[in-house]
């Protein structure tokens, strides 16, 4: 004899409004926001920031820019190799055989450079459309410890 199925009380719906679903929709349309506004440059949204870390820092280990720039080891090593190709960033291996060090080139900062203008209207672009709170919002989120 079969066991009556129970019915299913748990509210599906609660599930609409999810904090990660929400920060990666508005991650993903500020991503093509800028990407749309540098198209002119020559870069992504994403080597920009990339490069211009380093141009501001220096040399750094791989661990070392994907804390920064809150990134995966592996993302990020899978988004150096494109900049590597085009010589805009060098890999070497550190002191210590197993980091490897990235930094940024004579090319590299060209790119920067030329990307600039193209940044700076997206970042002004955005701005407006987050508002002064969602700008403060952002940047809190961004820097609080989530684990």
């Amino acid at each position: 004899m079969a066991r009556p199925i129970e019915p299913d009380t748990t509210d599906y719906m609660a599930a609409a409004g999810c904090f990660c679903m929400a920060s990666r929709e508005a991650a993903r349309k500020i991503t093509r926001l800028y990407d749309s506004m540098m198209q002119k440059s020559g870069i992504r949204i994403t080597q920009f920031t990339i490069l211009s870390q380093l141009m501001l820092r220096g040399e750094m280990s791989i661990g070392k820019l994907a804390g920064l720039l809150g990134m995966e080891r592996t993302t990020l090593t899978r988004n150096l190799a494109p900049l590597e190709q085009h010589r805009w960033v060098t890999v070497r291996a550190g002191d210590d055989p197993r980091v490897r060090m990235i930094a940024i080139t004579a090319p590299g900062r060209a790119v920067v450079r030329r990307a600039f203008p193209y940044w700076t209207s997206a970042q002004a672009h955005v701005g407006k459309l987050l508002g002064g709170d969602g700008q403060a919002a952002l940047k809190v989120l961004g820097s609080r410890n989530l684990e």
